[in-house]
């Protein structure tokens, strides 16, 4: 069994998905699915501080682009790598 972390294990899952199927990137499920591993990451992390709520909403498609680029690192080996202002969209998208 894999030592990797599950966000890394998710976001290659996603990832290699995206690249059999490039077209894939643009749908609703592909967006809850990337958005679910990130919600299930940030739950794991442990925060001091805590969140920042206090951000402006992402524009959809800054956010998608943005959820990529997490997804790809994190599927790369940088499981630590952390979007405050992706993570307090979601959050704040999750709570209303």
């Amino acid at each position: 069994m894999s030592q990797e972390p599950f966000a890394g294990r998710a976001a290659v899952l996603i990832e290699d998905h995206l690249a059999a199927n490039a077209a894939i990137a643009d749908t609703a499920v592909w967006q809850q699915a990337a958005e679910d591993c990130v919600m299930m990451r940030i739950q794991s992390l442990r925060l001091i501080g805590g969140l920042p709520h206090h951000k402006a909403p992402l524009a959809e498609d800054v956010r998608i682009r943005r959820l990529k680029d997490l997804l790809r690192l994190w599927a790369n080996g940088c499981t630590c790598a952390v979007d405050e202002d992706l993570f307090a969209d979601l959050l704040n998208r999750k709570r209303s």
